[in-house]
């Protein structure tokens, strides 16, 4: 890990999708074209994650299916599959479908860059294996790009704005990774199968750092997410429309209100 190949990777990656965002942000200039855009890079990273079962079978006329394929054990999993289905929901105007969506693209804009990134610069495949032309491994950090670029297309394209209540879509957004991994785990325990540490809830992540657990980690994206979002207001917004001025709108209607 962190070799040439890593290195090389991760530069040409980070330029390419720049590139495409610029291009997108310029050429996809009506609501229609920036829905499609979205569902592009939602259904091709899928597309990505399964390839290897196509490519497994046409070169070994036999292909294994992990358990990554048939459950959402990591977190890039769930934004994968949260990525397709809000690019599909984006016309819903409801008022409960609208504010689901809502939460979903604030998380899918936050948690994608963070976790998406780490599977990238972190990639246990390429770690086991380092080297490009091993298909599973290249298309495990093709998907992993791919997925970047449509959760930064979600801030680019304009579905949503940084503010700091973008907050309730992180907790909604943290919060059903602790459902899956509950979920997942479950149903291998009750297969007899070895947990896979869904959602690292049974382990943490890096054996080295025990102190990293799922609990911290959710802390630490709580209050990253707070502090961003809070100097991007203080930066871009005028004090009236920052989050504690508004808040303090609030408190004060509902006291005159009793």
């Amino acid at each position: 890990m962190f070799g040439l190949n890593h290195i090389l990777y991760m530069v040409i990656s980070a330029l390419v999708s720049a590139g495409i965002l610029i291009l997108m942000y310029y050429k996809l200039d009506t609501e229609d074209k920036k829905i499609g855009g979205l569902k592009f890079f939602a259904i091709v990273t899928v597309i990505l994650h399964y390839s290897s079962l196509w490519v497994d079978y046409l070169e070994d006329r036999e292909a294994t299916i992990g358990s990554e394929m048939l459950f959402a054990v990591h977190p890039c999993h769930v934004l994968m599959w949260m990525l397709l289905v809000s690019s599909f929901l984006q016309k819903k105007s409801g008022n409960i479908s609208g504010k689901i969506v809502q939460l979903m693209n604030e998380f899918l804009f936050f948690g994608g860059i963070v976790c998406g990134s780490i599977g990238i610069i972190i990639n246990e495949n390429f770690g086991n294996n380092p080297t490009l032309t091993d298909y599973y491994v290249l298309k495990g950090l093709l998907s992993h790009s791919t997925m970047i670029i449509g959760c930064i297309y979600v801030l680019v394209g304009g579905f949503i704005k940084i503010r700091v209540k973008n907050l309730f879509g992180i907790i909604a957004g943290l919060s059903l990774f602790i459902v899956d991994g509950v979920i997942v785990n479950s149903i291998f325990a009750i297969a007899g199968l070895d947990t896979p540490n869904s959602m690292y809830l049974m382990e943490p992540p890096f054996a080295n750092m025990p102190w990293l657990n799922t609990a911290v980690i959710g802390v630490a994206a709580l209050l990253v997410g707070f502090t961003a979002t809070a100097i991007y207001e203080a930066i871009a917004l005028p004090k009236e429309e920052r989050w504690y001025t508004l808040l303090s709108a609030k408190i004060k209607a509902r006291k005159e209100a009793r």
